[in-house]
């Protein structure tokens, strides 16, 4: 079953900047009751629409910040869910007057071959087809197909041609959603 959202306040965000290398947090640059203005805004937002922030990124481009939210859900993102999350945020943003300089919100899905690395990612592809390569006893990464059935808090259980599999995750070295051609 789908749970709530977790809190954006839980997520790393980060802010590239032209004067440094790398990416810098976030919190540095944005006023702290702007980020948790966003913050409030935006899960009734997520919750409604039974989708969770997985990323969130944003950085200054000329006199405007770009924010990036990258949502996933149990099932799959469609441009549609994206559209109206990115309308729906906005109004809740513009209402408030959250966001007083310019800025341009993207919301999008993390991509059909994102890798699944948290117990969470697992989560959303239960009943999903994946590929992935676990450590045999050999310590060797081996290529593994099926259907993830269960998710453990430590484990999946995958349905492969060879019969049920638990896998531990400490053993995945590398997993994501079977890309059907």
């Amino acid at each position: 079953s789908l749970t709530s959202p977790p809190c954006l306040s839980n997520l790393l965000l980060f802010v590239k900047t032209p004067w440094k290398s790398g990416l810098c947090p976030l919190f540095l640059f944005m006023d702290d009751s702007q980020l948790t203005a966003i913050q409030q805004l935006s899960e009734p937002v997520l919750a409604q629409e039974a989708t969770e922030c997985v990323e969130l990124t944003a950085n200054r481009r000329g006199g405007q910040w770009f924010v990036r939210l990258l949502v996933d859900k149990v099932g799959s993102v469609t441009i549609q869910d994206c559209a109206r999350l990115s309308r729906r945020l906005q109004a809740a943003w513009d209402a408030a007057g959250v966001m007083a300089e310019g800025y341009t919100l993207e919301v999008s899905s993390p991509g059909l071959d994102r890798p699944l690395v948290s117990v969470r990612d697992f989560e959303r592809a239960l009943g999903e087809q994946l590929e992935l390569h676990a450590l045999d006893e050999q310590h060797v990464a081996r290529p593994m197909q099926g259907q993830l059935l269960a998710v453990q808090p430590s484990a999946i259980v995958l349905k492969t041609a060879q019969g049920n599999m638990t896998i531990e995750l400490t053993r995945i070295r590398r997993a994501h959603k079977a890309i059907p051609w």
